[in-house]
């Protein structure tokens, strides 16, 4: 499979940079492609000064996902791909959206994109990925696409033991997914991360350099559920 053979592609993306950290070289390749960020939304108030924030060099809340939204617009600009924001807060904010209210939103995503390929998140470590996993895998049973395909989460899939366990919590749902694509890392992509320099900053080099290995993709088979 190479990524010419995915046709239009959306690709589900927990955070304002997931969707380029993890899928940014298949992505640069696509002629259509388009990315629903999950946990876009913008805090109503910006009091509130999270560690993570802090880190990024951010004052508060509000002019952290002002520029997190600015810096994932540039990056997915460079890369030919179109935004989609959804509303729903990033869990350091303290207020974590039901699986359901994920899946509706998304559900209409994908009917109104129409895509012929869906990628989607391993779901690895960060409690938003988790959440992000579970609900597209109960979209996939609400909506039509004909490929379906999970991408190792960028930056979390290099803790010891995270993809195997989750590959064996999906083969006890019964679900079987294969190798399908690996995609080295080249410039358009290094040039896409460098956008999120507030993320950047807060990573440190050790951990966004994972951002420049292959990506790795997995098909889901016809038959699992």
């Amino acid at each position: 499979m190479h990524a010419f053979d995915l046709g239009r592609v959306l690709v589900i993306s927990p955070h304002l940079d997931d969707a380029v950290f993890g899928c940014g070289e298949l992505l640069a390749k696509c002629l259509e492609a388009v990315a629903v960020t999950v946990f876009a939304g913008i805090p109503p108030h910006d009091d509130e000064l999270t560690p993570w924030d802090r880190a990024c060099g951010f004052s508060g809340a509000l002019e952290a996902m002002i520029c997190r939204r600015r810096e994932d617009q540039m990056a997915l600009e460079h890369l030919g791909v179109r935004h989609l924001w959804l509303h729903f807060l990033d869990s350091q904010y303290g207020a974590t959206p039901s699986e359901p209210e994920i899946v509706d939103e998304l559900v209409r995503a994908v009917s109104h994109e129409r895509p012929d390929s869906v990628l989607m998140p391993m779901g690895l470590y960060h409690s938003d990925h988790e959440l992000a996993h579970s609900a597209c895998l109960a979209v996939r049973r609400l909506a039509t696409a004909q490929r379906w395909l999970f991408y190792e989460d960028a930056i979390y899939r290099r803790h010891a033991g995270l993809l195997q366990k989750r590959l064996a919590d999906l083969w006890k749902q019964g679900i079987t997914v294969t190798p399908a694509l690996t995609e080295p890392v080249r410039g358009d992509k290094q040039a896409a991360v460098r956008y999120y320099a507030s993320q950047m900053k807060a990573l440190g080099p050790r951990r966004w350099q994972d951002t420049e290995r292959p990506e790795h993709y997995w098909e889901l088979d016809e038959e699992s559920a």
